[in-house]
């Protein structure tokens, strides 16, 4: 599954291979702004949470790692992932064909 935040003309991405994965969280490296800056998201139940402006890209690149994601039902490449699980493994597909094929979990 990927998922994205959107405050204005940014967003962050986080990729998850399997349920309960820690799974991978975007880093802009081209990011110069204060190293300590952060940015607001606000969740559909209103809820309030913060990441490291580092963290986000520009809208379109947020949009076309989306349309990537869709299209081939992996993490698109062009995109700094940074693994959040602490595995060693690389953002790539896990074993479960249909999370991998509709981005989204099976129904049990």
């Amino acid at each position: 599954m990927l998922g994205a935040l959107i405050n204005g003309d940014v967003g962050w991405l986080m990729y998850l291979r399997e349920r309960g994965d820690a799974g991978f969280s975007s880093r802009n490296l081209a990011y110069t702004g204060p190293p300590d800056a952060v940015l607001t998201f606000v969740l559909q139940n209103g809820q309030e949470d913060e990441y490291p402006a580092a963290w986000a890209y520009p809208l379109a690149t947020v949009n076309e790692a989306l349309d990537y994601f869709r299209t081939h039902g992996a993490p698109p490449s062009f995109i700094q992932w940074h693994n959040d699980a602490g595995d060693g493994l690389l953002p790539e597909p896990r074993s479960n064909p249909s999370f991998q094929r509709t981005g989204t979990p099976p129904l049990n």
